[in-house]
């Protein structure tokens, strides 16, 4: 949503949590799992007022800020930077991507990240609203995806 005037919300409003849910053992429940707690919620849906504009220097910004934030938190930044650059592979330059949130949680045991991803397929001309989301779940230590959803 975008701030009174227009504004974009801050690239600072960017969340960094850990979770005191677990990522299910189950491969088909994670999916579900990432749907209803990441999709369609207020701290990922304040950045909808961002376009596929520029779209790779917002996400270096958004980066760099989530690994400041997880580094205060005293949380593995140098893994969350690395599973960053995974995300940001994943969009091949094809798609407009926007991290805009990491949390931390485990499976079976071992800490993971789940990245939020704003997204959307820049146009020809002109820049589209980053409308969607997806979720990518990392092992922390190994970096191996171990979830995944999106819209669309």
């Amino acid at each position: 949503m975008a701030k009174a005037g227009g504004a974009k919300t801050k690239p600072e409003a960017v969340v960094v949590k850990v979770l005191s849910l677990e990522l299910p053992h189950d491969e088909d429940k994670r999916s579900q799992f990432l749907w209803h707690n990441f999709a369609n919620q207020p701290e990922e849906n304040q950045f909808n007022s961002y376009t596929t504009e520029e779209w790779t220097g917002n996400f270096n910004l958004f980066a760099a800020i989530l690994v400041h934030k997880a580094e205060r938190m005293k949380l593995d930044s140098h893994s969350l930077r690395k599973v960053l650059d995974l995300v940001f592979k994943d969009s091949k330059k094809k798609i407009a991507y926007l991290p805009v949130g990491a949390y931390q949680t485990t499976l079976d045991g071992h800490l993971v990240w789940i990245i939020t991803v704003k997204w959307e397929y820049p146009p020809q001309e002109g820049s589209e609203e980053l409308g969607h989301i997806r979720m990518f779940a990392f092992d922390q230590k190994t970096l191996k995806q171990v979830g995944f959803e999106t819209c669309m």
